[in-house]
């Protein structure tokens, strides 16, 4: 029903009239100039809202992976050493995400490094924020070159395309974040435009992108947006081209999978014991993310692809539509474009049809560039008699403005609303007087989230999640050090979400009482904004 209630405003809004706008109006801004300013103007404002919006603070336990495994890597290594006094707290010191490896010798998160690489290099640079400002200015710098090769007559276009993308408030919200997607986003871009050159050299590039997309945090995601673009190569029967990119999407897809194995065995654990680990960590990656009760998958992926709409320029989905519907029997491109939003959509009812925290619909945030190239597909077919009617132009420059100027600063509001009281716990916890904080997540909604630690363990206090210790692990931490509890009551007092849905497992909700029954029975565990009782043990 949405997305008819647009497709009839954009035909009302869109619709041809006899007096076409002055001739050039808009290819006299079309050019690489106009567009370079858009994308460093694009990456400013991504980058101021870092701070003002974002407040420069990893919301999720993804976000915090991803810089997490930043600072390992920018102080020159892949996987982090963990000191002997606190191996047998690994578990409770990042309780998830995390790289299972033998004896908890060293760590890392589960997620593969390129991305958390990137974030490395702006992080030596000075500032790991600039990251997806500077991402999101190379999507739209691509999405333009894009444009421009399919479209070499119709330069507004291509410009349309950029500026849709641009005005995205899912756009130049997820830039402000670490997770990946900025950079799925532009890598998807320039792999699609180094194609679309159909060069020896640009192949080749294309392939070394690929390999980079395919590592950024999950393999899955690059394949499904090239896999339709690929399969066109093989009808069009170009055999040497095919079996190149076969050759090397198999590669890439084999090393990224044995990636965790040969992490491992940097470390020096034993071949079996690191193949093992490696390919456990591959099985459990999977079993964690596959759902089977469709009937619940269904209405929710639906829920966040309507989100997806609700998020981006209120023409934007509406064109794109407009363009698919009308060149998809013609035009391989548009057919192509449209099966990597089928191809993806698909394998998320399946392996993660629930994203957690995200702004729009994250997963879906490498295909923006399809949505906007469709998008600019719908503006040729409705100008391409007339030309851009004035009606047809000032639909469009509201529809931009109404992005930019009031449904950007409304998410941007609520976003920095929601994220405010996770960001004050957190600063709490890390200032408080204990030598360990205990995380006690029941009734907290992702309470487990604020259970943070820096990768080298330089912080004080150290922070573990209750639920992952035992009997024995929570008497010699209440013997050794000063411990202090974050609970319900400090996540009411910041502001945090509670209530009795956060946990639902009974089995939980016993072993956490449980254990609070045990810190008790020591006198250990005083409120986190209590001051110690004795001196420190240690």
């Amino acid at each position: 029903m949405l997305l008819s209630l647009l497709l009839l405003t954009a035909e009302r809004l869109l619709k041809a009239e006899t007096r076409p706008l002055y001739p050039g109006s808009l290819e006299r801004f079309a050019g690489w100039r106009p567009v370079w300013a858009i994308a460093i103007l694009a990456a400013c404002l991504s980058y101021a809202g870092t701070y003002l919006v974002y407040r420069h603070f990893a919301l999720s336990f993804d976000e915090f992976m991803a810089e997490f495994d930043a600072t390992i890597i920018a102080n020159g290594r892949l996987i982090a050493p963990v000191a002997a006094e606190w191996r047998d707290y690994v578990g409770a010191l990042q309780p998830m995400l995390m790289l299972q490896v033998p004896g908890g010798d060293f760590w890392a998160s589960s997620y593969l490094p390129v991305n958390a690489g990137i974030r490395a290099l702006f992080m030596l640079l000075g500032d790991s924020a600039l990251a997806g400002p500077v991402l999101s200015a190379v999507a739209l710098l691509a999405l333009y070159g894009v444009a421009r090769r399919l479209w070499p007559e119709r330069p507004d276009a291509a410009l349309i395309s950029t500026l849709l993308l641009a005005c995205s408030s899912q756009f130049l919200m997820t830039a402000m974040t670490p997770y990946a997607m900025a950079a799925h986003l532009a890598l998807n871009l320039v792999w699609l435009w180094l194609f679309l050159r159909d060069t020896r050299t640009s192949h080749a590039l294309a392939a070394g992108v690929a390999f980079a997309a395919c590592g950024l945090h999950q393999v899955a995601f690059h394949p499904l947006f090239a896999a339709p673009f690929l399969l066109t190569v093989l009808r069009s029967r170009r055999w040497k081209l095919a079996a190149f990119y076969a050759a090397a999407y198999a590669a890439i897809c084999l090393f990224w999978i044995l990636y965790w194995t040969l992490l491992l065995k940097s470390t020096g654990a034993p071949s079996m014991q690191s193949a093992g680990a490696g390919m456990a960590n591959l099985l459990r990656h999977i079993d964690d993310m596959v759902e089977h009760n469709l009937l619940t998958t269904i209405p929710n992926v639906g829920l966040l692809v309507l989100r997806f709409v609700a998020w981006q320029s209120p023409l934007l989905i509406p064109l794109a539509l407009i363009g698919f519907i009308a060149f998809r029997r013609q035009n391989t491109m548009v057919r192509d474009l449209a099966l990597g939003f089928a191809l993806t959509v698909g394998v998320l009812l399946i392996l993660v049809p629930f994203q957690g925290h995200g702004w729009g619909y994250r997963y879906l945030h490498g295909l923006l560039g399809s949505a906007s190239l469709l998008a600019a597909q719908g503006w040729i077919y409705l100008t391409e008699r007339t030309g851009p009617t004035r009606r047809q132009t000032a639909a469009l420059l509201t529809s931009l403005c109404v992005s930019l100027f009031v449904i950007f600063p409304w998410y941007a509001y609520q976003t920095r609303t929601f994220i405010s009281p996770y960001l004050s716990a957190t600063e709490a916890i890390a200032h408080s007087s204990a030598q360990v904080v205990l995380i006690d997540p029941v009734d907290v909604w992702y309470g487990i989230d604020l259970t943070r630690n820096d990768p080298f363990l330089r912080n004080s206090p150290k922070v573990m999640a209750l639920g992952h210790l035992d009997e024995d692990k929570v008497g010699r931490l209440c013997r050794d050090y000063d411990v202090a509890i974050f609970d319900r009551r400090d996540a009411d007092l910041f502001g945090l979400r509670v209530d009795k849905t956060a946990i639902t497992s009974p089995q939980a909700f016993r072993a956490y009482r449980q254990l609070r029954q045990i810190l008790a029975s020591l006198n250990c565990g005083r409120p986190m904004t209590a001051a110690p009782t004795e001196s420190p043990r240690r």
